[in-house]
């Protein structure tokens, strides 16, 4: 997938998300100029254009640490491969005979029971944002995270395994959009925002959740050894898969 063209309106609105927005509505070129230990001149200098599709004037090196200084850390994107790995792994083993592939654990969290994925809309000042929320698909828990957005789409998923697997194949495809969402931009979730652009690709969910099914339908279920009692090996510890929302 093509990711975005950086023009100076891109720019404009990466900044106005990372680094707040001005009086007049800009970018705050002071708080950029700060954080990337530039000038103020020299953000404005990148931010100068005839039009807002105009390619920015920002020096590659430093288009490059803006998005570092975007993007969710290192650390939490390991984590969410971490997780998604685990999950998968988890509904290998769901449809096994006897429930021998499902954690005590995993019942009283009722992390098996149906879940919902969502994208919600979210204002901020002039621009808008989207996020992805979990839930269990429960109505009390549902409204709660319709509260925070307009739900622009949403999927019901067999656990909250098949969510954690579909919202990370959602945030790896939108990976060129993604952003980490500040404080006043949304209730929780920060991690798991994304800028609406012009070149924004749409989501399907439910198109996304019945192709995940399908692959899952078609994989036979993993075979479990003898369990053992009493020790759990760190390299094997259960990642926690509470993304977005509690689920209990």
């Amino acid at each position: 997938m093509t990711g975005p063209t950086w023009t100076r309106a891109r720019l404009a609105r990466v900044m106005c998300l990372r680094f707040g927005v001005s009086p007049d509505g800009g970018p705050d070129t002071a708080a950029a100029a700060a954080a990337m230990g530039v000038s103020r001149r020299t953000v404005q200098r990148w931010l100068h254009a005839e039009t807002g599709r105009s390619i920015a004037h920002i020096p590659t090196r430093r288009r490059e640490q803006l998005i570092g200084l975007l993007l969710p850390a290192a650390e939490t994107m390991a984590r969410e491969e971490q997780q998604a790995r685990y999950a998968r792994k988890a509904i290998g083993g769901l449809p096994l005979p006897r429930k021998m592939g499902i954690k005590p654990a995993w019942e009283r969290q009722r992390w098996i029971e149906p879940h919902q994925v969502m994208v919600l809309e979210i204002p901020v000042g002039k621009l808008r944002i989207r996020q992805l929320a979990i839930c269990r698909d429960d109505p009390s828990r549902v409204g709660e995270v319709e509260r925070r957005g307009r739900v622009v789409d949403r999927a019901v998923v067999p656990s909250r395994f098949h969510a954690t697997v579909l919202a990370h194949e959602v945030l790896t495809e939108l990976a060129p959009w993604r952003f980490e969402a500040g404080q006043g931009q949304v209730v929780q979730g920060y991690t798991q925002a994304w800028m609406v652009e012009p070149s924004t690709p749409r989501t399907h969910l439910a198109t996304a959740a019945v192709a995940l099914q399908r692959r899952r339908d078609d994989t036979p279920p993993v075979r479990r050894g003898r369990r053992r009692t009493g020790v759990t090996s760190p390299a094997t510890s259960e990642p926690s898969l509470g993304t977005t929302e509690r689920s209990s």
